[in-house]
């Protein structure tokens, strides 16, 4: 059973999905807005909180969020405001960067850090897609594996002369623009992450998909080997996001980890 909060902090209110019990996790979502309870949740047997990024679903303070230093103020503040002092924390894709960069600020609160398709590197050789030059059929491509997952199919309407209802269609919007914000110079990476990940203290897991053809597996390869005490997991048959794709398969990885 999950409950829905809406928790003020400075840049404005905060909506939170609760879920759960045990210790906490705090799962930091992709640009997508997958702000639900997800399957791969019921694996954990812990309480998991999902925080909404500013500008998506209902959280506000889009305005003053002008990069990722911003954000991981932000959520540290959220995470006083909600309690928590010490806690897993599970990012991915966008979300993976936002945790990678907040657990290098303050390692001491993640006692467990998973990050799962995760941007936030640039690695040599192995670019990532402009995702703004991408229509919604060639990004579903690009970011999963099975092109009958319903977000894919989604995605894939986008182009068709029927256009989306105005509640799925917006919100898509919005959260590219949020991307954007955080994301768009230098695109999708942080020059200063890779000297500083070795400030992590906890052990570290890195998930990714198998065909993964958004952001290449030579990403988790170079996390894996820049955090301090990290293994890297591959998902079959999944692309750039598991969790969605192979719910049940990366939620007893994260389960294993976190035990």
């Amino acid at each position: 059973m999950t409950e829905q909060l809406t928790v003020e902090v400075s840049a404005g209110p905060v909506e939170v999905t609760r879920g759960g019990e045990g210790p906490p996790v705090v799962y930091m979502h992709s640009s997508l807005g997958d702000t639900w309870w997800g399957s791969w949740c019921d694996e954990l047997d812990r309480t998991v909180y999902i925080p909404a990024h500013p500008g998506f679903a209902g959280s506000g303070g889009y305005g003053s969020i002008d990069d990722m230093e911003d954000l991981v103020f932000h959520y540290d503040e959220l995470f006083d405001a909600l309690g928590l002092d010490t806690f897993a924390l599970v990012g991915q894709s966008l979300g993976g960067w936002i945790a990678a960069e907040y657990a290098v600020r303050w390692p001491r609160r993640v006692d467990r850090l998973v990050l799962v398709g995760a941007a936030g590197l640039r690695v040599e050789g192995a670019p990532v897609p402009d995702m703004w030059r991408q229509r919604p059929p060639e990004l579903a491509e690009l970011l999963f594996a099975d092109p009958n997952q319903p977000l894919a199919l989604m995605m894939r309407s986008f182009d068709r002369s029927d256009p989306p209802p105005e509640d799925v269609l917006l919100p898509f919007v919005q959260a590219q623009q949020t991307t954007a914000r955080l994301a768009w110079n230098p695109y999708l990476h942080d020059p200063k992450l890779p000297r500083r990940l070795g400030r992590v203290t906890c052990p570290s897991l890195v998930v990714w998909g198998a065909e993964d053809r958004f952001v290449p597996i030579a990403h988790g390869e170079e996390y894996a080997r820049l955090l301090p005490e990290a293994r890297l997991v591959r998902v079959e048959g999944a692309g750039h996001l598991p969790l969605m794709e192979r719910p049940a398969e990366a939620g007893r990885a994260i389960r294993e980890h976190l035990a």
